[in-house]
């Protein structure tokens, strides 16, 4: 069941109850007690939340409840995600982490960090059919994203710009308010749009070692809670560098006989060879554009033990060379590395 933390109704029954309301009136329709109310480790389903916002959006006639309740809240996030947000080296280390073990807090919620030349765009989508239909977690959501760039900072800071695919549910004066910055709606995706620079910024409580601790229990979090195919995925990631990835290698590593790895997969719809090439290309769309490695290197990283064989690979992904790939979309403060395709 897709679910998320009990912390997400920190500030919830504080601003429901200075509207004259019953938290528990909104809680008991889905079948949700008071006891999960900011609470890390109890869990409630994502859709649930969903509908208590937008349900109490109306029933409190307040049409910036999202936005309220994030900024009184003020923080975006709790447990092991804030302590590996605040100890990341730079801002867009902090949001890349996040964004990486978003899952163990909702695997609903789906943030995406895009770099482009002078300014980078931070997306919020999630797993629901339409969230146009659903303003309040959206703009929730989206100002959290906001409130963690100055969180981990130590700094106010405000977007040049705020996008919406939803319509304003409200008044546009009261949205400037909340973002500081130009709030735009009917737009293709939901986004925070941001100088490039401010990626660069430094986390205020930078830690190293802590920061690799909180990575390192929320990797063995994950192992223990990720489906087959992460799973698999997750030991192809480890075996690749080492150009030992085959079905039987990954089979031994999950401790699986290799045809029972294969049933299983077969059974979940998963060839495991095309399964390997999907993660080889994203790995590879990844450190192109944001790593300044050779096409070597990377072709070794990925496993393959001759870099024409990822030229080749590469070629038939993206239908142009590595270094094509790297000059069209790299990050602009990528130093090229002085390799041949």
């Amino acid at each position: 069941m897709d679910s998320i933390r009990g912390t997400a109704f920190l500030k919830f029954g504080e601003l429901v109850t200075e509207r004259g309301a019953s938290v528990r009136d909104f809680l008991a329709p889905h079948r949700i007690g008071l006891d999960v109310v900011g609470s890390f480790d109890k869990h409630f389903p994502y859709k649930s939340l969903v509908q208590i916002f937008e349900g109490s959006a109306r029933a409190l006639e307040l049409p910036h409840f999202g936005l309220e309740l994030a900024t009184r809240q003020g923080f975006a996030l709790a447990g092991p995600l804030q302590h590996l947000a605040h100890s990341a080296p730079t801002v867009g280390d902090a949001l890349v982490a996040v964004i990486r073990y978003m899952s163990i807090y909702s695997p609903s919620i789906l943030y995406r960090l895009e770099r482009r030349p002078g300014q980078a765009l931070l997306y919020f989508d999630n797993a629901l059919p339409s969230n146009i239909q659903t303003p309040q977690i959206v703009e929730k959501s989206v100002l959290h994203g906001k409130l963690l760039v100055s969180e981990v900072s130590g700094a106010s800071w405000t977007p040049k710009a705020v996008m919406f695919r939803h319509q304003a549910v409200g008044e546009m004066e009261t949205y400037r308010e909340y973002f500081g910055c130009p709030v735009l709606f009917g737009q293709d995706h939901n986004a925070l749009v941001m100088p490039a620079e401010v990626l660069q910024r430094a986390c205020l409580h930078h830690d190293a070692i802590l920061h690799s601790i909180v990575r390192f229990y929320l990797e063995t979090y994950s192992d223990a809670n990720d489906d087959l195919r992460e799973k698999v995925a997750r030991k192809i990631r480890i075996l690749l560098p080492n150009h030992r990835c085959s079905l039987e290698q990954v089979a031994h590593a999950l401790g699986l006989h290799p045809r029972t790895l294969q049933r299983r997969l077969a059974a979940d719809g998963i060839d495991f060879e095309e399964h390997l090439d999907r993660i080889r290309r994203r790995q590879a769309q990844q450190m192109l554009r944001r790593t300044n490695l050779g096409v070597a290197q990377i072709a070794s990283e990925l496993g393959y033990r001759r870099t024409t064989s990822f030229c080749r690979a590469h070629q038939r992904w993206f239908d142009m060379t590595p270094l094509e790939h790297r000059r069209l979309h790299g990050d602009p403060g990528i130093i090229m590395p002085e390799t041949t395709d």
